[in-house]
């Protein structure tokens, strides 16, 4: 893949959307909205809101902020659950030539658009920094892995990816790839766009100044949940990858992963560990059933 830094700049984008896909975010929705009011971008661009089948007030809720986003739209997203579904939709009903991602449970700081809009021009795939935040307990935070703050992350020892929370793609580049893979339902879902694209000879770019306050999960079975959709996703990704060079994951990696499980075992009893427990044992179990399910290596 090329480095993004080769490429000529490219003319700033007509129109940006921002694309956000949500399901049941009625409580969380409003301040990802109030955050988007704040950005500090110069150029034209709309919010899309894709509504995953919401059972709450999400759609009302979007709905309100109209008249602090006038170019805030909601299209209806849920005839198949799942983020990537929504993506596409939401991404099929923007009408700019640059889009954005972002979840409806984050915030982004002022500069973020903008910095996903300056790193867009030397590149067709942007990721920007994912800067952890909890609304409760702080110790939270240290329950998940922080992202690099001079990189895009990258897991299994393969290509770097954009993480969904903060997105951003050419509408064109989307478009060749046919969109967000719908499969991914559980985990992986960003994952497997972005390594896609580079197996594509797309570029891909971090935006160390596109930072979005990511919420992270706060109790142990959200939390658990999370890891064992994430440890399923790895098994997944082996499964689409294996062949464009996705490194195996070796017997002894496995027996010392699950080694470190069970040493750690006493954390369950600890406040400021335990959700980094409960996550890691999920991702685990995520991973065996998914090497099940996917006929792959991937414990």
């Amino acid at each position: 893949m090329n480095p993004a830094s080769q490429r000529p700049p490219r003319p700033a984008p007509e129109l940006v959307s921002v694309v956000i896909p949500a399901r049941n975010a009625a409580l969380v929705l409003p301040g990802q909205l109030a955050a988007l009011c704040e950005q500090d971008y110069p150029g034209a661009w709309e919010v899309v809101v894709a509504d995953n089948g919401s059972t709450d007030n999400t759609v009302a809720v979007a709905v309100q902020w109209r008249h602090k986003l006038p170019e805030l739209r909601v299209t209806d997203a849920s005839a198949r659950k799942g983020v990537n579904h929504a993506r596409n939709v939401g991404a099929a009903a923007a009408r700019g030539d640059f889009l954005v991602f972002c979840d409806a449970d984050d915030a982004a700081t002022p500069g973020w658009l903008r910095a996903m809009v300056q790193a867009a021009r030397t590149a067709d795939l942007v990721g920007g920094y994912a800067e952890h935040y909890a609304v409760h307990h702080q110790r939270a935070c240290s329950w998940r892995t922080p992202q690099p703050r001079d990189r895009l992350p990258e897991i299994m020892n393969y290509l770097p990816y954009a993480v969904g929370a903060s997105l951003g793609v050419r509408s064109e580049v989307l478009r060749s790839l046919s969109g967000f893979n719908e499969d991914y339902t559980t985990g992986g879902d960003d994952v497997e766009f972005s390594w896609r694209a580079q197996l594509a000879s797309y570029t891909v770019a971090f935006a160390p100044d596109a930072v979005m306050r990511y919420r992270v999960r706060e109790g142990a079975l959200s939390v658990a949940r999370q890891g064992f959709g994430y440890g399923r996703g790895d098994a997944q990704l082996m499964r689409d990858f294996r062949a464009h060079g996705l490194p195996p994951v070796t017997a002894t990696a496995v027996a010392d992963s699950w080694y470190r499980l069970v040493r750690s075992l006493p954390d369950i009893v600890c406040p400021d560990k335990y959700g980094r427990w409960w996550h890691g044992a999920a991702w685990r179990a995520g991973r065996l059933v998914g090497s099940i399910r996917y006929r792959v290596p991937c414990l």
